[in-house]
């Protein structure tokens, strides 16, 4: 018979093969999720969804980023869904796909590693978009993209263009590409001033840009302006709580504010 003392090998030995092969299955784990992020990645990057970003948080694929609308979000979303749910359904990989990082202009989000949304769990047979709404997803993608590629300006307090023609430029090429759907322009101010005079300024910039992209073949019947003022700041652009004193320099956070969209509102 073996005595306690003979049995300490094998007790070392069997401790020894279960730690080799809890640390195999980890690392095969880490690969597995890795793989999972990029390709949740590439699908994102693929779809146009490139203000999106996959990372890894214990069992969770977690998606964030800004998002131009919540439905724009909710579709990067999906897409991710879609693209890796067979793989994050697999033992160790992903228990859940969470998208609570997304945000958008008037949500509560908070970008930040730890999102505060429900959870958006993988299923099985989870819907995926329609080509028209692949489309205008797509599309509305694109216009945000373009839209960022430089700054639109105006005079002060006024609605003539000083600069961004060149913007505007890409935007009318992405708008007659996408031309079955209606694409609304949205001009915002500030919160210096007067709420009227904001609301009469954001209407008349957002005119002036409609009529440059008419005048660059983009139709009439497919763009339309709207005004939002000041009712949509991005930003808290007097956080002091200084208000709006007259004399007082400008600043970043009120030029985050002052700003033209570009939303697709409907098919034409």
């Amino acid at each position: 018979m073996l005595n306690s003392k003979n049995c300490w090998p094998v007790f070392v030995l069997g401790a020894l093969g279960l730690a080799i092969l809890m640390w195999v299955h980890y690392q095969r784990m880490v690969v597995l999720q890795e793989e999972t992020r990029s390709s949740a990645q590439e699908s994102l990057d693929k779809a146009g969804f490139t203000f999106a970003r996959a990372d890894t948080l214990d069992e969770r694929l977690m998606i964030s980023g800004f998002s131009v609308d919540e439905a724009t979000a909710k579709a990067a979303c999906s897409t991710v869904v879609d693209a890796v749910k067979d793989r994050a359904s697999l033992p160790g990989v992903f228990a859940k796909i969470d998208c609570r990082g997304i945000s958008y202009p008037g949500s509560e989000v908070v970008r930040s590693p730890l999102p505060t949304k429900p959870d958006v769990a993988v299923t099985p047979g989870t819907p995926t978009a329609t080509p028209s709404q692949q489309a205008e997803v797509n599309c509305q993608s694109r216009l945000t993209e373009a839209g960022k590629t430089g700054t639109i300006r105006f005079e002060k307090g006024s609605s003539p263009l000083l600069g961004g023609q060149e913007v505007l430029d890409r935007v009318a090429v992405v708008a007659k590409e996408c031309s079955s759907f209606n694409i609304e322009i949205g001009g915002h101010t500030d919160t210096g001033g007067a709420a009227d005079l904001n609301q009469r300024l954001s209407e008349r910039r957002a005119n002036t840009v409609r009529d440059f992209l008419i005048s660059k073949g983009v139709p009439a019947s497919q763009v339309t302006a709207k005004g939002y003022g000041e009712t949509q700041p991005l930003v808290n652009d007097f956080p002091n709580g200084n208000g709006d004193i007259r004399g007082q320099p400008d600043s970043p956070l009120r030029e985050q504010n002052r700003r033209i969209e570009f939303k697709i509102t409907e098919s034409n």
